[in-house]
């Protein structure tokens, strides 16, 4: 690969050497020098035009002087592609469209956007051109080009979008009764999308009139599914105000319009109003399954409340709906844990039996953790062994959990050597788990760090790969010994058949890439060709398969470099499967795991951070698990970015900040998401006594239910707390989360800046 830096000399003398000249001229982007990958696709296309374009060159001349900033040459650059590259021309006009719209020209963009998708454009193309085609009509756009658009060619979330572009294009004509037809059949259709959104938006902004029931329960649902509670609540109660008399809804709908009512109450905080509307539904819920979720509901009320009386007796109602339905556990699993709080608990074990009948073993563990965790903290040793050994019988998940609580028992019990094994277990599993790291510092503590060091010592002297890991992870790269068996272990994975392709992952050199013999006769595979990898990433794994990791490694790594970061960490993850389970993650090439931990837009993140006084591995950690970094992500619930806000939450941090928001679109550029981010984190921050798990909790789960939490646990314990974590969601998202953020910190807290810069990888 050449150098950064290398001389156009070179670059023209691999040119005249090799056959293909899109080999030299990826080699030469590697580099990520666009000056000198320009000036050699330009020399390729004066030696020998005809082929060149026929390889799709000008489109990669057009776009490398956007690149280099040469924006008006990029365009005409991109009209000579058109007829030069017809294969690829759905790209360039779409590439046109985008830099006319960004230059303010809705119009161009419109017509442009206009024949592409009249054309039958590929796939992968037709959502972001119709989402643009919508935003450049409403912009100024001429609405006749609609006339050459056919709603029934297009399918999902691409016709509702022409649907919301019709609306928006009779409503400047001033027949608001058309569009009001087209919003309320996007709204009949789905309504939780951002198209719906978008479309009760408009519904709502229109002049006061008079409406139906079933109306204004499309437009409340629109604003529920989205997370709009207030507007949602204005639409919803006129619904249910004509309830049962208006015979417009269904019974499906009348419960649903309810339901949505309630939790947009709840969702607002209005807890007590919240549980009353839930218990109306539960008089008029006939389905045994319906009537226990609105139950389970009312009782998450209550408890929020801090109404624990009411709250257990909804839940044990609850239970009784449905003792064999789906949401029997949840509602036993919280009597059981307001029970054992209130200090009933032999209320609580009497609940624990029922729960053991039902034969739900991920059930049952959570409730003997609870148990056990509750005593454990407390000093307490007579009961917590019987039942931390009830819940290993149970099933192969939480490992790391139930080793860490295990080795606290076996502290308890005065058993050093017992409490190292156990700890020992849990760095073995996942060294980087949040259990994981509590277990290292109890390792670390003056009570264990002697028996450690003696464990480690002796372990080094064996040669079996676990002994001479768990040498590694005891004694570290501090100790002599520690350093002597991380050389063994590495030397002996290196030898290893199965191993060693893992520990050895680098870049490929282009030349030697399997690509080059295949036919490439899809658009995204000579969009590839041309080192476009963000454009080409559909078709990687085709050409940079799983079964050649180095290959693999290779196309996650461009991906990454060329920006498409949710691509590359998806190959990363499925290549990180196929890692033999002997060799431990710390272990593998740091630029593999920085794949794994991508830190895109680190100079945003940490000058954020610092600016508003938060962990920016922390914030690195979080945007992972969001959005994967993909700035255009759109949730189910309409939240989007980087850092997944809806609005309503996003136009409050802002206001705090002095931050403007003019619209949704604000989300998804990076630095309004990391600057909305930081500033939420250091909210959190303050309001938790900067306790990062219930930092993570509330982030993911809200602040009242994050404080909740806190209020089952007896001790300060980040352990007890994480143990203690009700919803099976949040606690994966808390153990995803703290899991990543230990990453961060490792790989790029000693580099600080540097390791953020633009183009690190």
């Amino acid at each position: 690969m050449l150098a950064t830096g290398s001389t156009w000399a070179l670059a023209l003398g691999l040119l005249l050497t090799t056959a293909d000249p899109r080999v030299t001229l990826v080699d030469v982007q590697l580099a990520q020098d666009p000056e000198t990958a320009l000036a050699a696709v330009e020399e390729t296309l004066r030696q020998d035009p005809e082929s060149a374009r026929a390889l799709g060159l000008d489109y990669l001349r057009a776009h490398l002087l956007l690149q280099t900033g040469r924006r008006q040459e990029a365009l005409d650059a991109f009209v000579a592609a058109l007829s030069s590259a017809p294969s690829l021309s759905a790209y360039s006009r779409l590439r046109l469209a985008q830099a006319h719209f960004e230059l303010g020209r809705p119009r161009m963009a419109a017509g442009l956007l206009s024949t592409l998708l009249s054309s039958g454009p590929p796939r992968g193309l037709v959502e972001p051109a119709m989402e643009l085609f919508e935003r450049a009509l409403a912009q100024g756009g001429d609405c006749r080009l609609l006339g050459g658009l056919e709603t029934g060619r297009f399918h999902g979330t691409a016709r509702r979008r022409l649907q919301l572009a019709i609306a928006g294009c009779a409503l400047r004509r001033g027949e608001q009764e058309q569009a009001e037809r087209t919003l309320f059949q996007i709204l009949d259709d789905e309504r939780r999308d951002d198209v719906a959104l978008a479309a009760a938006q408009r519904l709502a902004a229109l002049k006061p009139i008079e409406r139906s029931a079933r109306q204004h329960m499309l437009i409340g649902l629109a604003f529920y599914h989205q997370r709009d509670f207030d507007a949602a609540i204005q639409h919803l109660a006129r619904t249910v105000a004509r309830l049962p008399e208006s015979q417009e809804l269904s019974t499906d709908e009348a419960f649903e319009t309810r339901y949505a009512l309630a939790r947009s109450h709840f969702w607002e905080g209005r807890y007590t109003v919240a549980a009353a509307v839930f218990g109306a539904l539960a008089g008029r819920t006939r389905t045994p399954e319906l009537r226990a979720r609105v139950l389970y509901q009312q009782g998450r009320c209550y408890e929020l409340a801090d109404d624990w009386p009411k709250a257990i007796e909804s839940y044990r109602r609850a239970h009784q709906a449905d003792a064999a339905g789906e949401w029997s556990d949840s509602a036993l699993m919280a009597q059981l844990r307001l029970l054992w709080r209130s200090e009933r608990e032999s209320d609580a074990q009497a609940v624990y039996h029922t729960l053991a009948q039902r034969r739900r073993s991920a059930a049952q563990r959570r409730a003997l953790i609870f148990f056990a965790s509750s005593d454990l903290v407390r000093g307490r040793i007579d009961r917590a062994g019987a039942w931390l050994a009830s819940a290993g019988r149970l099933g192969r998940g939480g490992k790391v959990e139930l080793a860490y609580w295990q080795g606290r028992l076996a502290e308890l019990e005065g058993d050093a050597a017992q409490a190292v094994g156990h700890y020992l277990r849990a760095l073995r599993e996942n060294a980087y788990h949040p259990f994981a790291l509590a277990a290292r510092e109890r390792l670390d503590g003056p009570a264990l760090k002697r028996r450690a060091l003696a464990t480690g010592r002796q372990l080094a002297g064996s040669r079996r790969l676990e002994d001479l890991e768990g040498a590694w992870l005891l004694l570290g790269d501090r100790h002599e010994v520690g350093r002597g068996a991380r050389r063994i272990l590495e030397a002996q994975l290196l030898a290893d058949a199965a191993a060693a392709p893992y520990l050895r992952l680098n870049l490929e050199p282009p030349v030697r890439w399997p690509l080059w013999q295949s036919p490439l006769r899809q658009p995204e595979e000579q969009l590839l060709a041309l080192g476009l990898w963000d454009e080409g990433a559909s078709v990687v794994l085709r050409h940079f398969p799983m079964a050649e990791p180095t290959l693999a490694f290779t196309g996650s790594l461009l991906l990454a470099r060329a920006g498409a970061t949710k691509r590359s960490l998806y190959i990363a993850e499925i290549l990180k499967k196929r890692v033999p389970e002997k060799v431990p993650t710390q272990l593998l090439p740091e630029a593999f795991r920085r794949l794994l931990y991508p830190f895109r837009f680190g100079y945003l993140i940490l000058r954020e951070a610092e600016r508003r006084g938060t962990d920016p591995y922390l914030l690195a950690a979080i945007i992972r698990e969001e959005s994967r970094f993909d700035p255009h992500a759109v949730s189910a619930a309409a939240a989007r970015g980087l850092t997944q806000f809806v609005m309503p939450t996003a136009q409050q941090i802002a206001s705090r900040i002095g931050l403007e928001l003019r619209g949704p679109e604000d989300l998804e550029r990076p630095e309004v998401a990391i600057a909305l981010g930081a500033a939420y984190l250091h909210q959190l921050g303050e309001q938790f006594a900067g306790d990062r798990a219930q930092v993570v909790a509330a982030y993911n789960a809200g602040e009242p239910q994050a404080a909740l939490w806190r209020r089952y646990c007896f001790s300060d314990e980040p352990a007890e707390y994480l143990s203690k974590v009700s919803f099976r969601e949040s606690r994966g998202y808390l153990i995803k989360v703290l899991t990543s953020w230990a990453h961060y910190r490792e790989l790029y807290a000693h580099q600080g800046a540097v390791a953020a810069l633009p183009g690190a990888p």
